[in-house]
């Protein structure tokens, strides 16, 4: 996976090949002077190059929107959950055994989104931690210090992944009798509801911006997002036994067909949806569709108006929630 500087290291190799072809043209065919070409080259080269150094900079602004938090109050510790082909490197973050409030017993698995890092979820891991939940965060692989673990477009791997780290957690001493929720973050979110939703040891599944049905609903008619995923390893076009692997919607609707009505309710019940109307990766249609297969009741879903795919402006309202469906 292609890291920042690579990129940017790409787009001037080629502002400098093509600034050299305008010299090249201008000099050799046109036979303008010096100056001329001089400035005609730069200014191709800067025309190339401003507008992804201008994307660069919003998007760091966006990331690094939160920075670092050090808390005494917790403890935080870093571990490596051994998975099929390598090692996934999370933290444990909790509170100090020498703090007032006493622990949960009940560990908070975070499954971070496409491009997240376990860094980026101190916003919603570091206030739970210290409200007593013990919360495991990870870099899934191809991202953070999971980076070179794999492709962080191959999904089904990710799948496999979450159901490693709940083995994991279940069987790491300290956790070993903890109750086991999970929140999850776009594909974090699909990877939650289609591992965790028949998976007794998942007692609460809080999905946020999460997609239905992968094949009918992930984004594939924006040019920009389309080469963005192709480029990350991203498969857009799965068959029918791979597209159930990746859909909600028919994994949960599979496990309805299966149950009484009575048993159904509390599955139905374990899950929790949050999705902004403006979504414009995930279509808010995708909510409407997991909720009514679900047969969700109200105190189950929270819809936004603004914010996007990536809450922006939420991440209070989202903590609260997240609070407010942990407590119960």
């Amino acid at each position: 996976m292609l890291g920042k500087n690579q990129k940017r290291f790409i787009i001037y190799f080629i502002a400098l090949i093509v600034s050299t072809l305008i010299w090249h043209v201008n000099y050799n065919i046109f036979n303008n002077t010096f100056i001329i070409c001089l400035i005609l080259s730069t200014t191709t080269f800067l025309i190339i190059i401003t507008p992804f150094e201008i994307y660069f900079s919003f998007r760091d602004l966006w990331f690094q929107r939160w920075g670092d938090i050090a808390m005494d109050s917790l403890k935080i510790e870093k571990v490596e959950i051994p998975v099929k082909d390598g090692i996934i490197i999370g933290k444990i973050i909790r509170r100090n055994l020498t703090t007032n409030i006493k622990s949960k017993k009940k560990v908070v698995i975070i499954n971070p989104g496409f491009s997240d890092t376990k860094e980026d979820m101190q916003f919603l891991s570091y206030p739970l931690a210290d409200q007593g939940y013990t919360v495991l965060v990870y870099d899934s692989r191809g991202t953070g210090e999971s980076k070179d673990l794999g492709e962080r477009g191959d999904f089904f791997a990710k799948l496999d992944d979450f159901e490693d780290i709940i083995n994991w957690a279940e069987n790491f001493d300290p956790l070993s009798d903890y109750k086991i929720y999970s929140i999850g973050f776009s594909i974090g979110a699909v990877v939650s509801l289609c591992r965790g939703f028949s998976d007794k040891r998942i007692k609460k599944i809080i999905a946020i911006s999460a997609l239905s049905n992968y094949n009918e609903n992930i984004p594939k008619n924006n040019p920009i997002v389309f080469l963005t995923y192709k480029l990350k390893g991203v498969k857009l076009f799965l068959n029918e036994l791979e597209n159930k692997k990746l859909s909600p919607k028919k994994i949960i609707k599979d496990k309805k067909e299966h149950l009484s009505p009575e048993k159904w309710v509390n599955y139905s019940d374990k899950v929790f949806l949050i999705h902004c109307k403006n979504d414009k990766l995930i279509k808010f249609k995708n909510f409407q569709e997991n909720s009514e297969i679900l047969n969700l009741k109200e105190e189950n879903k929270l819809i936004l108006k603004k914010g996007g795919h990536s809450l922006k402006k939420d991440e209070l309202m989202l903590f609260a929630s997240c609070l407010r469906v942990l407590n119960k």
